[in-house]
């Protein structure tokens, strides 16, 4: 048995390195791919809240643009953080395009999940995410799951993990799965999303 975890901790390993290559060559048409994800998202999340409240999309009513404000600067805040914490501990060897990859996932997260904190990932969401990068860029798939592998265990090493354990156990596998591109539906997740949805049929009734 630790052979066989030792072995696949290998490939893991070259699979980060190769991942890093990539990323050297890429990040300038990832950054734009992110903007342009984003401004997607934007828009489809604005028409969702229009037609489903009949209120102005950019007046959403449960979740106060406080509370964004205050849970990203949480987010981006931890980062610094994040940083002393790779330096010991980090498998990829260079920072920015991690720190990249995180600020440009926060608000991505954010509208998947219906505002919850990266601090309690939903692994069903990470697993759905995954799928549809892995649809578009494979390595960029597995680079974003190396990335947020690290910050997984970041969160739960520095006591900022406020998901169960049993959410981490299952994130780990979905990233772990991702990294190496291997498809991962966790059976029972995403719950997240789930009960953002009755919440808000309960609101709206």
């Amino acid at each position: 048995m630790r052979a066989v975890f030792h072995i696949r901790l290998a490939v893991v390993e070259a699979r980060c390195s190769a991942l890093v290559a990539f990323w050297e060559r890429h990040s300038a048409s990832f950054h734009i791919h992110s903007e342009v994800e984003l401004a997607n998202k934007s828009r489809r999340r604005q028409a969702k809240r229009k037609s489903r409240s009949g209120h102005p999309a950019g007046k959403p009513a449960s979740r106060p643009a406080s509370v964004a404000l205050h849970q990203g600067d949480q987010e981006v805040g931890s980062l610094f953080a994040f940083v002393t914490w790779h330096r010991e501990h980090g498998m990829l060897p260079d920072i920015l395009p991690i720190l990249a990859q995180l600020t440009a996932f926060f608000p991505v997260y954010a509208d998947i999940s219906g505002g919850a904190t990266v601090t309690a990932m939903d692994p069903g969401l990470i697993a759905e995410h995954v799928v549809s990068l892995n649809g578009r860029d494979a390595d960029l798939a597995s680079f974003f799951c190396a990335v947020l592998f690290e910050y997984m265990h970041f969160l739960r090493d520095t006591g900022r993990w406020s998901g169960t354990d049993e959410s981490h156990r299952v994130l780990h596998d979905v990233l772990n799965h991702g990294i190496l591109n291997e498809k991962f539906s966790p059976a029972g997740w995403p719950r997240t999303r789930a009960a953002s949805s009755r919440q808000a049929s309960t609101e709206s009734a």
